[in-house]
């Protein structure tokens, strides 16, 4: 167990969700505001209250929001499941999402036993445990409640939770359940040695959603919160082969921003363990655009070649174009910032597109280009990305500029790629035929 002083800290929210349940020994009233308030949401500002933000960024301690929570059991209520797991389970909110399919018995007592039973949760930190297992007590208490009024004691209900428990998921025995519920964490760790889809460090949820599949049964099914990157990033394709060759992927849905106070745009991925049969199909990890021509049958598109905080300086003296110079739209002539500089350079003209970028939702263009003019080779920094014309010259690199200003391909754009940085793929597959999608 993680004892830090991080971790420890939430025991404070434990200890007030204790004052509830005994309040509701003492009068015999259920608190309504207050259990509601437990149950949706405050768990997880109690997280951000009590544990810091460097612990909690360290360990990937970010509580599943209330809709995303709703929207996994929108979905486990299609699923032929009857038992769940969540192997990162935190302070409970995909347990509590599980519990929304369940029905409930004759007695709390009956229901505890029953659910108990059904529903497994694992974390590494002991006083997320503690409150994941009071809360989903308080989700039993408030049903019995809410159908005929009455409010049972909830003293020796919590011992029919056993199944919610301290345990690391990366080394736990295999407990074989019919659906795994799962929002890991977002950190960066090394991959395992063997690891066919990556080397280096690499994205830990997606590490945990391949382990996880080892805990279903046959034909048993996977519903993940993910970092949006896995789905669209070019740096994680051999992890989505990896993820067609053992599931039937079901289902692909963007879900924004995880939530106001967590910056990072995730996805929903339901996907079914395969048995022997053959796979079913391509995924649709976007949407595809049958458009004829693309931007990368029209211009060659590449990151600019200078890293310009490794790369000597050395060589021709070169006009040195980087984003921070870059105007926001239009045309400019090749930059007066200069670098020596003896790998490949580009002759104008070019459109240069800045590879920072996030889904604008309409709002703006996710790739708005800037046409480079002049007589002199540049050197460009690698976070921009350039195209250059084949053919075509500037009449090719203002139509791309139109082109890449529209609606359209913004649309295009926030479905395909979510990831805070642009993509040579993402840029190259561009439908150049506007008015066929």
């Amino acid at each position: 167990m993680d004892n830090s002083p991080g971790s420890a800290a939430y025991a404070e929210h434990t200890a007030h969700i204790d004052v509830v349940l005994e309040g509701l020994q003492t009068t015999g009233e259920l608190a309504q505001p207050a259990v509601d308030k437990l149950l949706d949401g405050h768990s997880a500002a109690e997280l951000r209250r009590l544990v810091p933000l460097g612990y909690r960024r360290r360990v990937g301690a970010f509580f599943t929001p209330s809709r995303l929570r709703a929207r996994v059991s929108d979905v486990l209520r299609d699923l032929p499941a009857e038992t769940f797991l969540d192997p990162t389970c935190g302070a409970g909110d995909l347990l509590l999402a599980a519990t929304a399919t369940m029905d409930i018995s004759a007695t709390v007592q009956e229901t505890l036993a029953h659910w108990g039973a059904r529903l497994h949760g694992w974390d590494l930190h002991e006083e997320f445990i503690q409150a994941a297992r009071r809360r989903v007590l308080l989700s039993a208490l408030k049903r019995h409640h809410t159908l005929d009024g009455l409010v049972a004691s909830s003293s020796g209900l919590l011992e029919h939770l056993v199944n919610i428990k301290q345990a690391d998921a990366q080394v736990q025995e295999s407990e074989q359940v019919d659906a795994v519920v799962l929002n890991p964490p977002f950190t960066r760790v090394p991959a395992r040695s063997g690891c066919h889809w990556a080397q280096g460090k690499t994205s830990n949820a997606a590490i945990f959603f391949l382990e996880a599949l080892k805990h279903l049964k046959p034909n048993g099914h996977i519903v993940a919160i993910l970092p949006d990157s896995l789905r669209s990033g070019s740096n994680f394709s051999k992890w989505r082969t990896t993820v067609e060759s053992c599931t039937n992927v079901l289902h692909v849905e963007r879900s924004g921003i995880f939530d106001d106070h967590t910056d990072i745009d995730v996805f929903l991925l339901v996907a079914q363990v395969r048995g022997s049969g053959p796979p079913p199909g391509p995924v649709p990890w976007w949407r595809e655009v049958d458009a004829g021509n693309v931007v990368g049958d029209l211009f060659e598109v590449r990151v600019g070649t200078v890293v310009d905080n490794r790369d000597p300086h050395e060589g021709e003296n070169r006009p040195f174009l980087v984003a921070r110079d870059l105007s926001s739209t239009g045309r400019m002539n090749v930059p007066s910032r200069r670098r020596l500089f003896g790998g490949r350079v580009f002759e104008p003209p070019f459109v240069a597109i800045r590879r920072t970028s996030r889904p604008s939702e309409g709002s703006s263009s996710r790739a708005a280009g800037v046409l480079i003019t002049g007589s002199e080779a540049v050197a460009v920094d690698n976070h921009l990305l350039i195209a250059k014309p084949i053919k075509g010259g500037l009449r090719s690199c203002n139509a791309l500029i139109k082109l890449l200003n529209s609606s359209a391909i913004n649309q295009i754009l926030d479905d395909r790629i979510s990831c805070r940085h642009l993509t040579v793929s993402a840029v190259r597959q561009l439908p150049w035929d506007r008015q066929r999608f």
